[in-house]
């Protein structure tokens, strides 16, 4: 493993250097050979083991220094307060990707908590960012998981964990607040320079480098949301420190996949106002979007600023637009998306569970609707809605096997259900990772039939409907 440094390079107005402090009797329990295999890490290495684990302390691993705006209240200054960055890797292509550790312990940014992480909220991200890497969703990765014998704190003792994890990069919208707001323009210019250098190379070759630069973190940005929307992922706390600049999911906490469609679902139990519902998600991406170009209001005038912004909701809008389309078998257009907005309308009346719905309708044959009118109370308007739908494939052009196959490809079978997350949790817990393996198997290829495990992808039992997730991990 060749580990680089860059972000270091930066300077400590930028980080405080930081290292890894080892769990009681700490042990690898899972370890995402096909990621370290294109990262080249060998696990297998002595060295490369120690290093991980935080056995060897590395002179540039560090913590992150940032600001943001939580739940819409400004922080000036938060930071990694249990996370390590030990630095950054290359894959094949070249590409840059961080190592850093979550649950590494306290920081000079952890006020006064403990900067561990508990078992559950570290399965609960394993989990996560490898479904929605297999959903090809832009996200960070894990990498390895370790448990322990330390018990840590929150509402009563939980196993201690650890996570390490990959991103194509860990800075925030954040970072540009915390030295906006705090007036220093040389370390600003200096951010706004290795953005431009480690994640935009491709823009210092026009002649305005920052500004498209910022058009295409301001579009990664809208097809991340609009893929959040389309597979009914809901982040859960949505704020600028929890925003890559990257275009990344990142910060994986009291998030969820929605189960029965609800517009208005809020996943965060913490989230009292539904600030962060699903539905206004859209929305929280471009006001966070605001708070990040205001950081540049030095740089760039307003109306170019305001100029860049404005194309958010057509790249979202766009791409969602075309998602759901092939949800639905069909080509994008106002057609579809009459067809798409009727559609959730009865799936929102009917409370019909959002995932297993689209994969029932890929198996739909064309002239036999029973197998999605027995999901649904009121069968007429669902008759008259698939009527019109059966007549949109049939014009299509394509057979409908042809569009069978490709729903198929689209719409998964399994999903993360926050029920199968908790039985996962409560066995590993145990000692038993098993669960946790055979949920994992199918969430890292959604799209398969894996007949062995129909189980996982049943509609969650009456006490996993009431499940709460939080802000607490």
């Amino acid at each position: 493993m060749k580990l680089e440094h860059h972000f270091a390079e930066l300077g400590e107005a930028f980080y405080a250097k930081t290292s890894i402090q080892p769990l009681l009797k700490q042990r690898l329990v899972e370890f995402n050979q096909t990621l370290a295999h294109s990262l080249s890490i060998d696990i297998k290495s002595p060295q490369t083991k120690r290093i991980l684990s935080g056995e060897v302390a590395l002179a540039d691993s560090l913590s992150m220094v940032y600001a943001g705006h939580q739940f819409g209240g400004f922080s000036p200054q938060l930071g990694d307060g249990r996370g390590v960055l030990l630095g950054e890797v290359r894959d094949a292509q070249g590409g840059l990707h961080d190592l850093h550790m979550k649950g590494a312990g306290a920081t000079p940014f952890s006020r006064r908590g403990d900067g561990r992480a508990v078992l559950r909220s570290c399965i609960r991200e394993y989990l996560a960012s490898e479904f929605m890497q297999a959903m090809s969703i832009p996200t960070s990765r894990a990498l390895a998981l370790y448990t322990s014998s330390e018990a840590v704190y929150r509402e009563q003792p939980e196993p201690g964990a650890m996570l390490l994890r990959t991103a194509q990069g860990h800075i925030r919208f954040g970072h540009f607040e915390y030295f906006f707001y705090q007036g220093k323009e040389a370390e600003l210019n200096q951010l706004i320079e290795y953005c431009l250098r480690y994640y935009y190379p491709h823009c210092l070759a026009t002649d305005t480098p920052l500004e498209n630069m910022l058009i295409e973190v301001v579009e990664r940005t809208a097809r991340m949301i609009a893929k959040w929307q389309a597979l009914g992922f809901q982040h859960g706390v949505m704020n600028t420190d929890n925003f890559s600049f990257t275009g990344e999911t990142i910060d994986y906490g009291p998030y969820g996949f929605m189960e029965d469609y609800q517009p208005d679902w809020v996943c965060n139990h913490s989230d009292y106002e539904g600030r962060y519902a699903f539905s206004r998600q859209p929305g929280i991406g471009l006001w966070n979007l605001n708070c990040l170009m205001r950081c540049f209001s030095k740089h760039l005038e307003r109306d170019q600023l305001v100029a860049i912004l404005q194309r958010y909701e057509i790249a979202l809008q766009t791409h969602y637009e075309t998602l759901m389309a092939a949800k639905l078998g069909l080509q994008p257009g106002p057609e579809t998306n009459d067809l798409l907005s009727s559609l959730l309308a009865i799936m929102a009346s009917e409370k019909m569970d959002y995932s297993l719905f689209f994969r029932l309708l890929s198996y739909l044959s064309a002239d036999e609707f029973d197998l999605i009118l027995d999901e649904v109370i009121d069968r007429e308007r669902m008759r008259t809605w698939l009527f019109t739908y059966q007549r949109a494939r049939l014009d299509s052009g394509q057979s409908w096997s042809q569009t069978r196959s490709a729903m198929l490809q689209v719409n998964p079978k399994f999903i993360l259900r926050n029920y199968l997350a908790h039985e996962a949790i409560e066995a590993a817990e145990q000692g038993d990772f098993l669960p946790f393996r055979r949920l994992l198997s199918v969430l890292i290829a959604p799209f398969e039939e894996h007949d062995e495990s129909n189980r996982l992808a049943q509609r969650a039992p009456e006490w996993g409907r009431s499940l709460e997730v939080s802000c607490s991990s």
